[in-house]
């Protein structure tokens, strides 16, 4: 388990994985747009595919790359330089009875032909490249911890999305079964009107109150479809980029996907104290702020080291008519105006300001843990309200209503009414099942890991 390995160590062993799968993707030079979506979709499957379509985590992937040659140009050492020249040439005259002179020395001449070579190496003293490397390695750190960051928030949004489908399919199923229900006691009702047992009123009475639960139906249609789309939008895909396997009957009409899932009412088994302690170590965003930081850092010790001069080093040969010559060249800078002090102003307060967005980070995720552990635990309450044992017994209500109804111990309205409590109640388990699943990824977000089945 992560929560066994030390914090850096535990957060590069959660980023490989996904940087292995990005570098094979890479590798394989797949394009995004021939990884199709499967028609019949799961949640792992789904977040598979978030990893290779999502155009947010493409976007951090891109800056890695970017980050990456940064570091490798701050690794150089700087290029040395050569300088060729030719100059003072005698003009050719012929009227004076002079010849250009290309190699040759005339004593009774004022200009020599001359040519120089001078080879230059700047030599950078105080450190200069191993801070600059040591800057840009943090930043390229700060760069493989965004893509994980990117990740860890397209999923949250991901799963809403599956989430909300899941729901809406289930509530789908619901309204047809509630319909189903309401129709037989249209039918009951018929039959009790025919045969003299009710009157005639009673039969315009539910023909009339049918049409919510036709409603209901076709809400819950759109709803799924509405979801459906949401996670393809967050898969960077579109509706004739799904696999054309035949639609089971089953599937939602208008619905580009056949959502597969269910929701867990597995406890966690951590407390909040714990949970607030993981993510203060591994959450994402405070592992960018921290290696952000150390960049700034070392931006700091750049800036000083700036002050000690960089030596430019040359040498030369130089041919004058027909002699040669070596000699050689050093330039330093003058410190007159800029002194650099105001770069060293500049990088301390950059790196003051890191350490605000640091603690700020740490503060933002002490807060959505808290936050997302007072959901949770208001969701497992209202999922132990709404038990199956709860909803079995209005289930037997209904069915007790409706046999009493038949036989004409109890009224219409007594009969709706239980029909009307059994699917409130109904709706409402499942929304309560929702909720309790949601709250466990809304708290997987917060701390930055995967919850269900860790071990206190």
């Amino acid at each position: 388990m992560c929560k066994f390995l030390p914090a850096r160590s535990c957060l590069v062993a959660r980023l490989m994985p996904i940087l292995v799968t990005i570098a094979m993707s890479a590798l394989a030079q797949t394009p995004q747009s021939t990884v199709t979506i499967p028609r019949r979709l799961t949640l792992a499957e789904a977040e598979s595919l978030l990893l290779q379509r999502n155009l947010a985590i493409a976007v951090n992937r891109q800056q890695l790359e970017v980050a990456e040659a940064t570091k490798l140009i701050a690794s150089y050492k700087p290029n040395p330089t050569i300088q060729l020249g030719a100059e003072q040439y005698p003009i050719h005259s012929p009227l004076a009875g002079s010849y250009p002179r290309f190699f040759t020395t005339d004593s009774d001449a004022g200009a020599q032909p001359t040519y120089t070579f001078l080879f230059t190496k700047l030599i950078e003293r105080g450190g200069k490249r191993e801070l600059r490397t040591k800057q840009a390695e943090a930043q390229v750190a700060a760069a493989r911890a965004q893509i994980l960051e990117a990740f860890r928030q397209q999923r949250f949004q991901l799963r809403q999305a599956f989430g909300g489908a899941v729901l809406a399919r289930q509530n789908l199923a619901l309204a047809e079964q509630a319909l189903t229900e309401y129709e037989q006691t249209e039918t009951l009702t018929d039959t009790r009107v025919k045969n003299g047992e009710a009157a005639q009123l009673e039969l315009y009475r539910i023909r009339s109150g049918k049409l919510p639960y036709q409603q209901a139906v076709v809400h819950a249609n759109v709803a799924y479809a509405q979801a459906c789309f949401d996670v393809l939008n967050l898969l960077n895909s579109r509706r004739n980029e799904v696999t054309l396997e035949p639609s089971p009957a089953s599937t939602p009409s208008g619905a580009p996907l056949e959502i597969e899932g269910a929701f867990s009412g597995t406890p966690l088994l951590l407390g909040l104290d714990e949970l607030q302690r993981i993510a203060a170590e591994e959450r994402p965003d405070i592992e960018i702020a921290r290696r952000v930081l150390q960049a700034g850092q070392f931006g700091t010790k750049l800036a000083d080291a700036e002050r000690k001069r960089d030596l430019t080093l040359g040498m030369e040969y130089q041919r004058v008519g027909s002699d040669s010559s070596l000699g050689m060249v050093a330039s330093f800078p003058l410190f007159l105006y800029n002194n650099q002090k105001a770069a060293i102003t500049a990088a301390r307060a950059a790196e003051r300001s890191s350490a605000l967005q640091l603690r700020q980070a740490e503060l933002q995720a002490a807060t959505d843990v808290e936050k997302a552990w007072q959901l949770y635990q208001s969701a497992q309450r209202s999922l132990k309200v709404f038990s199956e044992e709860n909803l079995k017994q209005v289930e037997s209500l209904r069915s007790v209503a409706f046999f009493s109804y038949r036989q004409g111990a109890t009224s219409l309205f007594e009969l709706l009414d239980a029909q009307r409590t059994l699917n409130q109640a109904r709706v409402d388990w499942n929304q309560a099942r929702f909720d309790y699943q949601n709250s466990i990824w809304l708290l997987e977000a917060a701390v930055g890991r995967d919850l269900e089945g860790a071990k206190p």
